[in-house]
């Protein structure tokens, strides 16, 4: 008898066992806003090939889920009509709203809520999320965002082992789990939605301001216990990179985009 995998009690079990439960309340990211904001530069490549896949069109309305800072929100805002940034972190939310006030970009709205909280009878000819699908019931979400869209949606994720590979091996830690997008996509698939996937290679650059700041956040992102933190620090003392007073860790990612397009 073959089993038949329930994919969205797999994930949230995973997403429990890995404590990534936390990266879907608002607090985890208003403390990192600022950070986030200034590496957006730094992600140039991934923003310009994110945006090379996406239908763009000055007719278009659109809704960016978990919006952030902007990184995707103010590149969209010029090419479309309108665009709608959603974003539970208020923090965040104020810096996208700042900068798009100094870059002269009107023709945002911006809702302080999460994806669950929107209570909304309006429809968006595109929906977009960028590395923000982190909703512990995902299988609604992904109803309700289906639901919303008129046109078609976007995802961007992971499509590489949730821990950094250099990292596990440092701290000789569990084989990695599979990538964000393979439970994403079997749960479209139960749902009736056949997307389609495209792989892509991208460099991540993220700063710290300091080493123990570095330590503390790959730590968090990466489950690493404190009995293996003596481990991590000796890792990172190897591959972190100084340039400009900052202390960089780079590293060779792949991303997924899964997308499709609504039935006219």
């Amino acid at each position: 008898m073959v089993s038949v995998i329930n994919w969205t009690k797999l994930r949230q079990k995973i997403l429990i066992d890995t404590q990534r439960t936390e990266m879907y309340n608002p607090n985890y990211w208003d403390k990192d806003a600022n950070t986030i904001n200034e590496n957006l530069t730094h992600w140039d490549e991934l923003t310009k090939k994110q945006l090379q896949q996406l239908s763009l069109s000055s007719e278009l309305t659109v809704l960016d889920i978990g919006a952030g800072t902007g990184r995707l929100t103010l590149p969209i805002a010029k090419h479309v009509k309108h665009i709608t940034a959603l974003e539970p972190s208020e923090t965040m939310l104020t810096t996208l709203k700042n900068t798009a006030q100094k870059q002269q970009t009107f023709n945002i709205s911006y809702i302080n809520k999460s994806l669950e909280e929107l209570t909304t009878t309006s429809y968006y000819d595109l929906i977009v999320a960028s590395f923000s699908l982190f909703m512990f019931d995902i299988k609604r979400a992904l109803m309700k965002i289906d639901t919303l869209a008129t046109k078609g949606v976007y995802f961007f994720m992971s499509a590489s082992p949730w821990m950094d590979e250099g990292v596990q091996k440092a701290i000789n830690g569990p084989l990695s789990y599979w990538s964000d997008f393979i439970f994403i996509y079997n749960i479209l698939y139960s749902l009736g939605i056949s997307a389609n996937v495209a792989i892509h290679d991208y460099e991540l650059k993220q700063s710290y301001d300091d080493f123990e700041l570095a330590v503390l956040k790959l730590a968090q992102i990466n489950n690493v216990s404190p009995k293996k933190k003596t481990a991590l620090q000796d890792y990172l003392r190897i591959n972190l990179v100084e340039d400009n007073g900052k202390l960089w860790y780079n590293r060779k990612r792949k991303m997924a985009t899964i997308w499709w397009n609504k039935n006219k």
